[in-house]
């Protein structure tokens, strides 16, 4: 049974991993964030935003109740984005032909260092008609490959599309 799911989240990855896996302006873009509340302390860097958070960053986009914001004080860099909600979103633009990966659990840590999105508890991935959900699910941003997990009840299940002729070439 390993072996197949095994083999299943390997064919999956090779689906996925067709064509261009995000816009590389995106990390460029200015960090945009709406909230209720916010809070920023400039020793550690970290920005604390409550209550109807919402992010724009190019074409990324994350929507939650709470976000943690961890930016480099010496550089400021952005390293690490903290959200949680009932669900926590993020998505965001993989091409120019304008293809976008949806995600949303109830916590997604964004590293924008590592260039990959962890998705905690109730978690759902769409990458043009390709759909996985888990308790737990680690997305590689860059080369368009995942692992996923059930951490509690039930089973990771994927529903992966044909690939069309043009995909192939």
């Amino acid at each position: 049974m390993n072996q197949f799911v095994n083999a299943s989240i390997i064919v999956a990855s090779i689906l996925w991993s067709q064509g261009a896996f995000a816009l590389p302006e995106d990390v460029n873009m200015p960090l945009e964030i709406q909230a209720d509340e916010a809070s920023f302390n400039q020793n550690t860097g970290e920005a604390i935003y409550q209550g109807n958070v919402f992010v724009k960053q190019g074409t990324i986009e994350i929507q939650a109740e709470y976000l943690k914001v961890t930016t480099n004080p010496e550089t400021r860099t952005f390293s690490q984005l903290e959200a949680t909600g009932k669900p926590a979103k993020f998505s965001q633009q993989i091409d120019w032909s304008g293809n976008i990966v949806i995600s949303q659990g109830n916590e997604i840590h964004y590293s924008t260092s590592d260039s990959q999105l962890e998705i905690i508890g109730e978690g759902y991935l769409s990458r043009m008609q390709n759909s996985i959900t888990a308790d737990y699910i680690l997305y590689k941003i860059q080369d368009g490959t995942f692992s996923a997990e059930k951490k509690d009840t039930g089973r990771v299940s994927m529903t992966l599309q044909p690939q069309t002729p043009e995909a192939k070439k």
